[in-house]
């Protein structure tokens, strides 16, 4: 029979100790920010000089507001960076990020149905990849962790994959027992 009992004291929270993103995160990162700022940038500049009507009116005040954008999110992403942290524990992945808005994600290791790492051009030049792991019935990754070396992400993947054979081996010691 089903029962669900009110729990009088709950569990302790336990500090979960995060391990910063690779130094090279954030060139990852301003150097994807600065891909978008500075073709926007060329076609304003554009715009203005083939089209004198529309450089008072709309592309002098975006040419001196664009730099300011750009200055105010590349020290945004500065401490962005140094906020996200993740931790692989015995049975969860923990990642937190978030400068103003900060979230902790937890995954269950049980709960992974694959996972993928994904390298582009900037993360091959820099050594970086990006870890997503997926749970059983969703289509996107419940888990994404950017900014991890090539060898963090093969590291967690090959704990990820190993974790089914470990636990059904200690199960089968203790059924032993």
């Amino acid at each position: 029979m089903f029962s669900n009992q009110q729990i009088e004291t709950l569990p302790k929270h336990q500090t979960i100790q995060f391990q910063p993103l690779a130094d090279n995160a954030i060139w990852h990162v301003q150097l994807n920010w600065l891909l978008f700022y500075v073709p926007l940038m060329a076609v304003i500049i554009a715009v203005r000089h083939f089209n004198p009507a529309v450089s008072e009116a709309i592309a002098t005040p975006w040419l001196l507001v664009l730099p300011l954008l750009v200055i105010l999110s590349m020290v945004y992403n500065l401490y962005s960076i140094r906020a996200k942290g993740v931790a692989v524990r015995e049975h969860d992945i923990a990642f937190k990020r978030g400068l103003i808005w900060q979230q902790i994600t937890l995954l269950p290791i049980s709960r992974v149905q694959h996972t993928e790492i994904h390298r582009g051009p900037i993360e091959r030049k820099l050594g970086l990849a990006t870890l997503r792991l997926y749970s059983a019935g969703g289509m996107s990754a419940d888990l994404h962790i950017s900014g991890l070396t090539d060898e963090q992400c093969n590291d967690v993947r090959q704990f990820v994959q190993s974790y089914g054979d470990n636990t059904t081996t200690q199960d089968n010691e203790l059924a032993d027992e």
